[in-house]
């Protein structure tokens, strides 16, 4: 063999594993890009169901608002109620309060006059 069949035979060495590493990069570009679909897809079909768990969530919280923005003003008329009766005992144990200091008034004049006692 001389240097130009050489030559030739590792050209054309070099071709065919030219040819076939660019082959095997389409086959792995080809695989790759099915494996990427089937992610995407599934990918997809996660973000339609994490979307509906969203939107139930959200439903189930607006709920939640609504039965404690309920609560709230229930809790507010009861607040106000309570305010109502406090203000109406404390006025009866003001009441009771003013007729005791009398009684006790009457019970000292009672005792001064049955013991005849005029120092007080």
């Amino acid at each position: 063999m001389n240097d130009a069949q050489t030559w030739t035979l590792i050209g054309g060495f070099i071709a065919v594993v030219s040819i076939m590493f660019t082959m095997l990069l389409r086959l792995v570009d080809a695989k790759v890009g099915g494996i990427e679909s089937r992610f995407d897809s599934r990918f997809d079909t996660i973000d339609l169901r994490f979307a509906a768990m969203d939107e139930k969530f959200d439903a189930r919280f607006q709920s939640m608002d609504t039965r404690l923005g309920a609560m709230d003003t229930k809790f507010g008329a009861m607040d106000t109620k309570f305010d109502s009766m406090r203000a109406e005992m404390n006025t009866r144990f003001d009441e009771v309060n003013r007729r005791i200091d009398h009684l006790d008034g009457d019970v000292q004049a009672l005792t001064r006059h049955v013991f005849h006692r005029e120092d007080g």
